[in-house]
């Protein structure tokens, strides 16, 4: 089984994954995460075009996709649909594990002109269904958690024709995600679209200056829109403010700093843009439940 640490979810400027899950032949990647392996303790902004299906094995977590937020407890399992911008957090910081299971469409589907691909996955991808829950309370959810198991146990073992039995569990998982589609046709938001890149255009220009000093009117600027109208598509697509974002990854970036302890704290704050060691301990105790000089402890 492949353990995916923090320091191997690498993204580029749009948030985007970069990671290639599985192969070109078998596009499915199957992942135990342990939290307490993570740089940051959580899983932090990110999309993907693949489909994701996490089950909790140990722990709570908040999992957020664009400004849906979902509880998760132990057993728990999640569908995150294409495309979509998700994050998951533990309860508590850097404790918890989970499964992850992402893969393209077709792996299902095969080739995109065929017509699974365009009767079956397409509907589901372009569809108006972000997320899927399943707890114990659910009807299907034995069936789904069995099968899931049966994933991990053949994608570490590697018995004969394993993919075969892996594809034939994730077509019947599928054909219950189908069955959940909104029977209504979705809305399609011109306005939405338009959110998300302008997200995404402040997004990548705090992560190349996060180091200065900067001001909700220079990341407006870098978007080419109003600061009102920033924070209200931050808070449309991701339901938290561009300043809130900047402060967390400036945290995400001086959590990895810390490790290198010939770098004094005062250093670390100042190389991630904060003004003071003060301020700088008061958001990374907001964000990572200890001081710096604690979290250098451990």
């Amino acid at each position: 089984m492949e353990r995916l640490k923090a320091t191997q979810t690498i993204v580029d400027g749009s948030l985007r994954e970069t990671k290639v899950h599985g192969t070109e032949g078998f596009p499915l990647g199957v992942y135990l995460d342990d939290f307490a392996d993570f740089e940051n303790g959580y899983i932090c902004w990110h999309w993907h075009e693949e489909v994701q299906v996490t089950m909790i094995i140990e722990g709570e977590f908040t999992c957020q996709v664009e400004t849906n937020e979902i509880r998760l407890q132990e057993g728990d399992i999640v569908f995150i649909n294409s495309g979509l911008m998700h994050q998951i957090r533990p309860c508590r910081l850097a404790q918890g594990k989970l499964y992850s299971f992402i893969w393209r469409g077709e792996l299902i589907g095969g080739n995109r002109n065929s017509d699974i691909y365009q009767g079956c996955i397409i509907p589901v991808i372009n569809g108006n269904l972000p997320y899927l829950k399943w707890d114990r309370t659910d009807s299907e959810y034995d069936k789904t958690a069995v099968s899931l198991r049966n994933v991990v146990r053949l994608y570490e073992e590697k018995e004969t024709v394993y993919q075969l039995k892996i594809l034939t569990l994730l077509s019947e998982l599928w054909l219950r995600i189908c069955e959940q589609i909104p029977k209504e046709k979705p809305i399609v938001r011109v306005e939405s679209e338009r959110d998300k890149q302008r997200v995404k255009a402040a997004i990548q220009y705090m992560q190349e200056n996060y180091q200065e000093q900067l001001k909700l009117d220079d990341i407006a600027e870098a978007a080419y829109i109003s600061r009102s109208e920033l924070c209200r598509s931050f808070q449309r697509t991701i339901n938290m403010t561009p300043m809130e974002f900047l402060m967390q990854y400036r945290i995400r970036q001086s959590a990895a700093l810390l490790k290198n302890r010939d770098l004094r704290i005062l250093d670390v704050a100042e190389m991630t843009g904060f003004c003071s060691p003060s301020h700088f301990g008061s958001y990374f105790h907001k964000y990572m439940g200890c001081t710096p000089r604690e979290y250098r402890r451990q």
